[in-house]
């Protein structure tokens, strides 16, 4: 019953959970109860405990090193695959699932990378959640010419709609959020020099020059 895929699909459920604070094994049965072609119950868990993938306490299920190491590829796929729907082909955020799992088991390393580096080496998928950091984001890699780039990179007269904000800090990004400057949103660059100006809407917003160069977006 086990297999690669099924393997993928359950470490993945345990990270997602773990990212929340913790997994049960009821909450990887439930995760998996409507799936199709393969079921989720204590003799799997069990085989993959075996492997050294997880550890079962109680109720509890964790991941071991092993089951992080095996996992993580895995995660990094399928968020590069949202934020590449997303971004690039302009799917909902309601409507990328299920092509994001098919990406997620089909995705060469190389070709990861590739995305990962034309998308600008993003955090967060559209959800929010953390990409794990590939070889090409500590390298800092720009071989491939970035689909998803910088405000500060763009040009006078360029309408950008946002992709995601590179900002570690909370009080920043809620002021951004209430001036509108938000996922999603479409802005319009009014100037760069003295101060960076950007138009949403019938509002015009100065930024510093440093907030620009971590917020990243795609030309339209």
């Amino acid at each position: 019953m086990k297999t690669i895929h099924v393997t993928d699909e359950v470490l993945e459920t345990v990270w997602r959970f773990e990212e929340r604070g913790g997994c049960t094994v009821e909450d990887v049965k439930k995760e998996h109860e409507d799936a199709s072609g393969y079921v989720v119950n204590d003799e799997l868990l069990s085989e993959l405990e075996k492997d050294g993938l997880v550890t079962i306490r109680g109720a509890l299920i964790a991941l071991t090193t092993a089951g992080k190491a095996h996992a993580l590829p895995v995660i990094r796929r399928h968020r590069i695959a949202e934020r590449l729907l997303v971004d690039v082909l302009g799917m909902p955020f309601d409507a990328i699932e299920e092509s994001a799992c098919e990406y997620e088991h089909t995705l060469a390393p190389g070709l990861t990378e590739a995305i990962c580096t034309l998308l600008g080496h993003p955090r967060e998928c559209p959800h929010g959640s953390p990409i794990p950091e590939g070889d090409c984001c500590r390298r800092s890699e720009r071989s491939v010419e970035s689909f998803v780039k910088p405000l500060n990179e763009m040009e006078i007269g360029d309408s950008v709609r946002i992709s995601f904000i590179r900002k570690d800090d909370p009080v920043l990004i809620g002021k951004l959020v209430s001036f509108g400057v938000s996922p999603g949103k479409t802005i319009k660059i009014r100037q760069k020099f003295p101060a960076y100006v950007i138009q949403i809407e019938h509002s015009q917003i100065a930024l510093e020059q440093d907030i620009a160069a971590d917020i990243y977006g795609v030309k339209i």
